[in-house]
């Protein structure tokens, strides 16, 4: 099992002050934390948790798990049983219209990472099917793949799919024998399954904050654990870069700045795996400081840019 090291947060160049201010701010904010996890060179410098939630405690990521199904295509792609360049189509035969719509035809893989899907919203909520898999190739297309950035979680879910298909795994169990059990993954962590019985990629993983830590921690480090490479860094960097101009669709400034391949750009240089309510990983490679938070925001207006604007002014001005 990978053990983060624990040491005081000034050992790293981190004002412990700082961090009370932060935490302080977040409660005075009333946001309702569940746990809070500061990394920084790749040492943990502080670990909070707000009952009943513990450190073991399995909690929903959300969207989180579209960066996992990101990283799991970039293992498929660099194993080259897939092209990011490949029509999807070509993998659901069984799951296509007789009337195909030419833009589902022309939609690729690289174009669903990047949400720059031909629709404009999630299609397995709409009543077309109950195969929610099926409902990404037969919903009416509403533009062009590849020319605007809408958030489609139903493609997260057919990218999910396609790595059980050729796998035949469980995204986790795949994932588990690539790397995430190099990491010390809690082997009870696991993902909603959708009615036919898919993992749901796009929303459905269920671990601990320190699961998604050792996750941040090694896309931060380009996909190495010591002296192994446990996931592509030419992967890692193509997915954490700018790739999708998303000004128009962001509900918060941080979700303006861009998106890549499932991971979102954010201020100061960094990258960010996010779920809704939030259940954030935000990643500062440029400061080397990683920060973990599960949370209910979902009925707070711009909650979680205050963790954001919270962790930028009360930690980032004062690192040594």
């Amino acid at each position: 099992m990978n053990y983060i090291p624990r040491v005081k947060p000034e050992d790293v160049g981190v004002s412990p002050d700082s961090i009370k201010r932060f935490v302080k701010r977040l409660e005075d904010l009333k946001l309702p934390m569940h746990s809070i996890l500061i990394a920084r060179h790749r040492q943990l410098i502080y670990e909070g948790y707000y009952e009943p939630y513990k450190g073991d405690s399995l909690h929903r990521m959300y969207s989180i798990s579209k960066s996992f199904i990101s990283v799991a295509i970039g293992l498929l792609a660099d194993e080259r049983r897939i092209s990011l360049e490949d029509p999807i189509i070509k993998y659901f035969p069984e799951k296509l219209p007789g009337d195909l719509h030419p833009w589902i035809r022309k939609m690729t893989i690289k174009d669903m990472l990047r949400m720059q899907t031909c629709h404009y919203k999630t299609t397995y909520k709409e009543d077309l099917t109950k195969d929610w898999v099926e409902s990404f190739f037969i919903k009416k297309p509403h533009h062009e793949p590849g020319t605007i950035f809408r958030y489609d979680t139903s493609s997260s879910h057919t990218l999910g799919a396609l790595v059980e298909k050729l796998t035949k795994k469980p995204i986790l169990d795949y994932m588990r024998e690539k790397f995430l059990e190099e990491i010390g993954f809690s082997k009870d962590a696991y993902m909603l399954k959708d009615p036919f019985g898919i993992s749901m990629g796009g929303s459905g993983l269920v671990a601990t904050p320190m699961d998604i830590m050792k996750f941040a921690m090694l896309i931060m480090n380009d996909g190495r654990l010591g002296e192994r490479q446990l996931v592509p860094a030419w992967y890692i960097k193509e997915a954490t870069s700018h790739k999708t101009d998303n000004k128009v669709e962001g509900a918060i400034f941080e979700e303006t700045l861009g998106y890549g391949y499932q991971f979102w750009c954010i201020s100061h240089g960094g990258f960010a795996c996010y779920g809704l309510g939030g259940q954030l990983a935000i990643c500062l490679p440029k400061q080397d400081i990683i920060c973990i938070t599960t949370a209910d925001t979902t009925c707070i207006k711009d909650g979680n840019q205050y963790i954001y604007d919270s962790l930028y002014e009360e930690i980032l001005p004062f690192l040594i």
